[in-house]
């Protein structure tokens, strides 16, 4: 049963784009991270994964309000495990699935989103990453930060990674880490539907300013490094 249960959500997904219905260049997948027992990094009773849940559906809405597609990796507090064979750790599995998706659907971007948490609670202000070396997450992940930037104090700079869901995604991929759980503006901002939706749109901004100087093709194949431990979460 359950594997038929499976199989019917993955037709769901997929038969969308087999079915060609979906506009050039529109489709998009939002990664809401964490999920079930993995809620991320904290601060008292707020957990990073309710508040990545929150804004993946806040910003699938804001995007398909612009005739956007949208596939979310998770639409619940639950983890994508059931999506890869069994095997390796909960956490492996988790990452895996979310790749597995991105890499099924061949989107026009991946936008994943996170919290971030410092020692330093002064620090503040939204940071986008993308896989370091790679051209194309490099710009969506600098346009969207130039929209980013005009909403808050604190101006950041698109930042380079080596995260598990961008090194192992064949597309232009973004994490995107909305502010500092610690820092308590950026926390009380985190809980504001109202502000949450600025940056969706800011993000939608800069998507559609990338799309725009982007033929939007798949990327040639990255050679991987096998090692699924390093973390597609916050820094």
């Amino acid at each position: 049963m359950v594997t038929i249960c499976l199989g019917l959500g993955w037709l769901a997904i997929f038969g969308i784009v087999l079915a060609n219905l979906l506009p050039d260049g529109k489709l998009v997948v939002i990664d809401p991270g964490h999920g079930g027992i993995d809620g991320g990094t904290s601060s008292g009773a707020i957990l990073e994964k309710d508040v990545n849940l929150r804004m993946g559906h806040i910003l699938r809405k804001v995007l398909e309000r612009h005739q956007y597609q949208v596939i979310m990796t998770r639409t619940d507090d639950s983890d994508v495990t059931e999506f890869v064979p069994p095997g390796g750790s909960r956490y492996q599995r988790d990452l895996k699935g979310r790749v597995k998706l991105v890499g099924r659907v061949q989107p026009c971007s991946l936008i994943s989103i996170h919290v971030n948490w410092h020692r330093d609670t002064w620090r503040r202000g939204a940071i986008v990453y993308y896989q370091e070396g790679e051209i194309s997450g490099r710009l969506l992940a600098e346009l969207i930060q130039k929209e980013l930037n005009l909403l808050q104090e604190t101006q950041r700079q698109a930042r380079s990674a080596n995260f598990y869901v961008l090194r192992n995604t064949n597309t232009p991929a973004v994490l995107v880490e909305l502010g500092f759980i610690s820092n308590p503006d950026d926390q009380k901002r985190m809980l504001d539907d109202i502000w949450l939706t600025r940056q969706a749109e800011a993000i939608r901004a800069g998507l559609e300013a990338f799309l725009k100087q982007s033929d939007c093709l798949p990327q040639a194949p990255k050679y991987r490094r096998q090692d699924p431990a390093k973390s597609a979460g916050s820094p």
